[in-house]
């Protein structure tokens, strides 16, 4: 890494210096590690995220001073995301950081030589950006963002009974594509016997819960592909790879008035008004983070660092947007969540 070889080559100066073999002039001060942050815009829990991040990295200094943070808040759009990582490695960031699923599988296709960090990504084994949780990838980890998906369908089972599940899919991004696959695996785990999570569901196989797509070319197309698949479903899974909070709002609006209850792992949209939610906590999220950084920035490889998995998880249930449905949440399940909405 860059840092390394400047230290490298003051060390051999001064040893040549020492020998008599070089002119005793003065060696540059080495400049402290540069950290780029892809941040993009529109999403209240990256900001979150990245005002948690600060409280603890900001006590950091390495033996040449504070790390230098540069701030890249691009749109969402997957060509953005890549512009900030080339515009990254082309300043000699150090240490790259990006947000969201988005960012980091935009990032992956990048020919960037430094260590690049991930946080609030859904399931970062499927999205091939590490090889598994016990172990990162050659210039990859970070923090994982999702909470136990089954915990989250089979609540969703247990309080309106077998379902159809709207998922929404972005038909140009492979990582939308690669979600609906996952919770179908999740969805027929129940039929897996060797119960060990690797079960693909085969043609024509009954699966607890249904998991219906609805697909859009772009983000702005969502509505549309909602409407589409309107009647042939009884709830709508609300991604986390949907680019922007507006994004976010359309879609609660537009399940409320089609009287569709929404399940997501978006932190904060029990609130705005989706019927359950399984939250990884937003400020242990940019604490790990920032703790994985400094390791990075002492020495540690990112395949030497497996990926961290937050340990705040909160299950949510709006029970008066059940109401609001007619939806009976039975009191054993009542009993597992960690807050009520009233």
């Amino acid at each position: 890494m860059r840092r390394y070889l400047r230290h490298v080559q003051l060390i051999i100066v001064l040893l040549l210096v020492m020998a008599g073999t070089a002119p005793p002039v003065m060696a540059a001060a080495p400049t402290p590690p540069m950290v780029a942050v892809i941040l993009p815009r529109d999403s209240a829990r990256f900001q979150t995220i990245h005002t948690a991040f600060l409280r603890v990295f900001e006590k950091y200094a390495t033996v040449t001073g504070k790390p230098r943070l540069y701030l890249q808040s691009p749109s969402s759009d997957i060509m953005s995301l890549r512009n900030s990582v080339r515009k990254a490695t082309a300043l000699g960031a150090d240490l790259i950081l990006v947000y969201g699923t988005r960012a980091a599988t935009a990032a992956k296709y990048e020919d960037f030589t430094e260590p690049l960090l991930f946080v609030d990504v859904f399931d970062p084994v499927a999205m091939k950006l590490v090889p598994s949780l016990e172990r990162g990838r050659p210039l990859i980890t970070g923090v994982c963002g999702q909470a136990p998906l089954q915990t989250l369908l089979k609540t969703l089972q247990e309080t309106i009974g077998t379902i159809r599940l709207g998922v929404p899919v972005e038909a140009k991004y492979q990582a939308s594509i690669i979600q609906a696959e996952v919770l179908r695996m999740v969805a027929c785990r129940r039929a897996d016997q060797a119960g060990d999570g690797t079960h693909k569901p085969s043609s024509g196989e009954l699966c607890w819960l249904e998991i219906v797509t609805a697909s859009m070319q772009t983000p702005n197309d969502m509505i549309r592909a909602f409407r589409a698949v309107e009647g042939k479903v009884d709830a709508f899974y609300l991604s986390d790879l949907l680019p922007s909070d507006g994004h976010i709002r359309a879609a609660l609006d537009y399940a409320a008035q089609a009287r569709l209850p929404v399940i997501s792992q978006v932190y904060g949209t029990a609130d705005n008004g989706a019927f359950i939610t399984l939250e990884a906590d937003p400020d242990e999220q940019g604490e790990l983070l920032a703790n994985i950084a400094i390791r990075i920035l002492a020495g540690d490889l990112p395949e030497d660092v497996p990926p961290l998995q937050p340990r705040r998880v909160s299950l949510t249930i709006n029970l008066k947007v059940a109401k609001q449905l007619g939806i009976m949440v039975p009191f054993p399940v009542l009993l597992q969540t960690t807050r009520v909405i009233r």
